[in-house]
Parts: C-alpha cells; sequence; structure tokens
C-alpha cells in the first residue's frame, strides 16, 4: 500500500497557530476590557496597535481554520484509501475504473492487511490530537467570544451615555435660540438706556451660555467616535470568532464521523487478517478513542449515510470546491504483491 507520511509537522503547526491565536483573542480582550472603564482616557487609546493586534488574531485563526481544514480532507483521503484496498482484499477490481488518481493509484497493487492497519493508526493517532485541539479551540473561542461580547456591550453602553449628553446639549442650545433672537430684537426698541444695556447683557449672557453648550458638545465628540471605533473594530473580531465556533463544530462532526470510520474499518482489517495481526501498543489518546467505540452500542450504525450527511454539510459549509488531493499524501508504491 502507499505509504501514509505522518501528520505530527501539520498537527504541530495547527497547534502552535492556535495556541498564538488564542493569546491574540486573550490580549485583545484584556484591552478591550480596560477601555470599558467609565473613567478611561479615550484620548489616549493607540488605534493602530488595537487594529494590528485584531487584525494578526483575525489572520491567526484564519489560517489555523485553513490548516485544520486541510488535515481533516488529508485524513478523509487516508482512510478513503484504506477503505478501497480493504475491499480490494475481496476484489481485485475494486476502485480500478474509478475515476480520478486515487483508483488508478491504488489499482497498481495490493497492500497487506497489515499495511492497512497503519496506516489507519496513523490517521487515529493525528485523529486524535485533532479532536483535541478542536475541542480546545472552541472553548477558548467560546470563551472569548462572551468576553468580546460582555466589552462590547459595556462599550456601546458608554458610548450611550455620551451620545445623550451630546444630545442634552444640543437640546439646551437649541432652546436658547428663540430667547437669543427675542433679546437681539428686543434691543433697538428699548424705551431707555438702562433698558438696553440690561437687554445686551442678557443677550450676551445668551450667546456664551450657547457657545459653552456648543463647547461641551465638540468636547464630547471625540470620545464618541473613539468609542464607535473600538466597537467596529471589536465587532469584526466577534464575528470572526462565531464563525469560527460554527466552523469547528463543522469539523468536529465530520471528525467524529470519520473516526467512527477508522476504527470500524480497523476493527474489520484486524479481524479479517490471517495470520492474526499482533497487537501494537496504542496511545492513550486513540486508545480512549477506541473505548469510546465499543462502549457505544450504536457505534457504526448507519455509519455510511451519517458519513455522507456530515461530508456533505462539511463541503457545502467550508469546502464548497472539490478538494485537490495534496501531492505528499501518497508516495510510489513500496508494497505490492503479484495480481493473480
Amino acid at each position: 500500500m502507499a505509504k501514509v507520511h505522518s501528520f505530527d509537522g501539520e498537527i504541530d503547526k495547527a497547534r502552535v497557530t492556535l495556541d498564538n491565536a488564542i493569546k491574540g483573542m486573550d490580549a485583545a480582550n484584556a484591552g478591550l476590557g480596560r477601555h470599558t472603564k467609565s473613567d478611561g482616557r479615550l484620548d489616549a487609546i493607540n488605534f493602530p496597535v488595537e487594529e494590528a493586534l485584531v487584525r494578526e488574531t483575525i489572520e491567526l485563526l484564519d489560517h489555523w481554520k485553513a490548516l485544520s481544514l486541510s488535515l481533516v480532507k488529508e485524513l478523509d483521503l487516508v482512510t478513503a484509501t484504506a477503505d478501497l484496498q480493504h475491499r480490494r482484499l475481496f476484489d481485485e477490481k475494486a476502485g480500478i475504473d474509478a475515476s480520478g488518481g486515487l483508483g488508478r493509484r491504488i489499482g497498481q497493487g495490493h497492500a497487506k492487511p497489515a499495511s492497512i492497519a497503519a496506516d489507519i493508526e496513523v490517521a487515529l493517532a493525528a485523529s486524535a490530537s485533532l479532536d483535541a485541539q478542536f475541542k480546545s479551540a472552541r472553548s477558548a473561542l467560546v470563551r472569548s467570544f462572551r468576553d468580546c461580547e460582555t466589552h462590547l456591550e459595556r462599550i456601546i453602553e458608554r458610548r450611550r451615555h455620551i451620545d445623550f449628553d451630546i444630545e442634552q446639549a444640543q437640546r439646551q442650545a437649541d432652546a436658547l435660540i428663540p430667547r437669543i433672537a427675542d433679546r437681539r430684537s428686543s434691543i433697538p426698541s428699548a424705551h431707555d438706556a438702562g433698558s438696553r444695556s440690561e437687554l445686551e447683557a442678557e443677550y450676551h449672557r445668551l450667546l456664551a451660555e450657547r457657545e459653552d453648550l456648543r463647547g461641551q458638545e465638540r468636547a464630547l465628540q471625540p470620545g464618541r467616535a473613539a468609542l464607535q471605533r473600538l466597537i467596529d473594530i471589536y465587532e469584526e473580531l466577534a464575528d470572526v470568532q462565531n464563525a469560527k465556533i460554527a466552523a469547528v463544530n463543522t469539523m468536529t462532526g465530520k471528525l467524529t464521523v470519520d473516526i467512527e470510520q477508522r476504527i470500524a474499518l480497523l476493527k474489520a482489517v484486524m479481524s479479517e487478517a490471517e495470520p492474526a495481526l499482533p497487537v501494537t501498543e496504542r496511545s492513550a489518546p486513540v486508545a480512549a478513542l477506541i473505548a469510546t467505540f465499543e462502549a457505544n452500542v450504536l457505534a457504526g450504525h448507519d455509519l455510511a449515510a451519517r458519513k455522507a450527511r456530515a461530508d456533505d454539510i462539511f463541503t457545502r459549509r467550508l469546502d464548497p470546491r472539490p478538494p485537490a488531493a495534496p501531492a505528499t499524501m501518497i508516495e510510489p508504491p513500496t508494497e505490492t504483491e503479484p495480481e493473480t
């Protein structure tokens, strides 16, 4: 059978990317949390830094999603290869007429049960690591999304208070306009110098009061603009986090069914091999996956239909374009048996 490469490098790269993305989300939330305080200085916010942090975090989340998506697809290809090779143990022509390179490559030779089982074990080990990563990612994303939403609600409330103060200043200033006009029109018709002087003083006092209110409004505007800019920056982060939660849920749904398929296939290969294959020592995560499968009385039930549904949802939501088989996934056959 074609030799399956180790997934350790890709898994580690995805893990490091996820860890950095989580650190970015935590840092962004910490910064946003500081801005929720009513006495926080809005004129001291370094927006280029805030925007760069959020942008880098979003890029890391996008990169992690792309890496995870690729891993799910590569593992699925390994499983499809192993399944076809398993069927070829009983039907030499299985998959030979299939379109695409997979059937043609597999048609070049036969894999032994030990080789098929070994490849499934590799896929299961990677699946266990990826499954743990998805759980960690979902937990971090949900926590960060809720924190971001909470901080945004407080920022929005702070902006509303400023909106109210601005509107109050505007209403009070507008209310002075008729009084100012009245005093101005009354000055020429005053009967004596004392009345005229009193009207002029009142007129100038009203003008100064209105200008003071306008000054209050102008002083509040930069703070309002700063808060709105923060809202725009972090609403984008919250939207991305929410979308990534949905993506993780979709990938987890497919991976769960795929793991079940791999374990069922491994058990079939092990039970049918003659002579019996030696029991291999498995890592704790893989052993836990198999133990969970064995403890579930419904494991394997209606598996083909459930996988078809999971694949359809996965493709429709995350991978609408036909995937290209990775060039490094399958090496030239190294273990073949002559066809009879």
